[in-house]
């Protein structure tokens, strides 16, 4: 397991203040996570990416596990606060509401997406507490569509009959997107957006 350097840069989301070396040490982690997944990556693994020993890692992190955690809790807030974002800058109608948060959720799975691959693979990992953290994160994403949704019904611009399911529905088209898509690939990032928008409108009409 051998990671060049610069090869992972700008993996973390915006906002995240760290200095170089511990920088570093999370760029690294998240790449080896989210490509060989948690279980097959040790603390060694890390350090030896880094050209370090491994005793040094643990003054930045007291172990794999608290540093997955660490990376988890990371990127559910960002894609939170990104989804919160684009809601506070849609305006008041649910159809422009959905169409920017959806085209958020959808851009944070193309942009970041070892960091998709780790929140969406590696949670279970978690322990119990370290998991219920995250997902109380994840539930506060997923309540923004589900209300969006709701207000859309309300206002009789959507025909949903479950808001719950169909906002289930529209988080998961993101998921899979870090496992096919690339940036030299047949479909650019806005196609992509555009696309799974539309499909969303669809699933609420």
């Amino acid at each position: 397991m051998t990671i060049k350097a610069g090869e992972v840069v700008g993996l973390l989301p915006p906002g995240v203040d760290f200095p170089p070396a511990k920088r570093r040490l999370y760029e690294v982690a998240l790449e080896l996570f989210g490509r060989e997944g948690f279980h097959a990556v040790s603390i060694r693994d890390i350090a030896a990416a880094l050209g370090l020993n491994s005793s040094t890692l643990y003054f930045h992190v007291s172990s794999k596990q608290d540093l997955l955690f660490e990376l988890a809790v990371m990127g559910h807030r960002s894609h939170l606060e990104s989804l919160r974002a684009a809601l506070s800058d849609a305006g008041d109608d649910p159809r422009d509401q959905l169409r920017a948060v959806v085209a958020a959720h959808v851009r944070g799975h193309l942009e970041f997406p070892s960091m998709a691959r780790l929140t969406n693979r590696e949670l279970r990992a978690l322990d119990p507490e370290q998991y219920a953290s995250v997902v109380a994160i994840r539930t506060e994403s997923e309540q923004i569509t589900i209300s969006i949704i709701e207000r859309g019904v309300q206002r009789g611009v959507f025909t949903s009959v479950d808001p719950l399911l169909d906002a289930k529905a529209i988080g998961a088209m993101g998921v899979r997107l870090p496992e096919w898509w690339t940036d030299d690939g047949s479909r650019t990032r806005e196609q992509v957006i555009e696309h799974y928008v539309r499909i969303a409108l669809k699933i609420v009409s």
